[in-house]
């Protein structure tokens, strides 16, 4: 039988190895003003020639609150931030190596939301 405190430190290490493997996912092209929420899952990393890439992930809950958290963090990161399109759930971002990005809410018909960052980069 397990003790409370084997317990308590094994349910510890799992969600340090969580967020670890979580951070070890993302790809070296996502701007690190971009912290995705926990937890997530990722169904696409997808890069379209080599200048536009494509990130979507599965979340179980709604991820319009990060929206703040994101534009504050890009606008101290150098990037310029543009909200104009957040009534349509995306988030548009320029700056230093990035031609155009957003971060955009998709519709998903599974009760779950999916949440695209799409970036175009000036350079490969």
């Amino acid at each position: 039988m397990s003790s409370p405190k084997l317990l308590k430190a094994l349910f510890a290490s799992t969600l340090f190895a969580v967020s670890l493997t979580t951070q070890a996912e993302l790809p070296e092209w996502l701007p690190s003003a971009i912290q995705l929420p926990v937890p997530h899952e990722i169904v696409m990393d997808q890069a379209l020639g080599t200048r536009t890439h494509i990130l979507q992930i599965q979340l179980p809950s709604d991820p319009a609150p990060h929206f703040a958290d994101w534009g504050s963090a890009l606008t101290e990161q150098g990037y310029t931030v543009d909200e104009s399109m957040l009534f349509d759930g995306r988030l548009l971002f320029s700056g230093k190596d990035i031609e155009s990005g957003q971060i955009a809410i998709l519709p998903s018909d599974q009760g779950e939301f999916i949440l695209q960052v799409d970036v175009s980069r000036l350079t490969p």
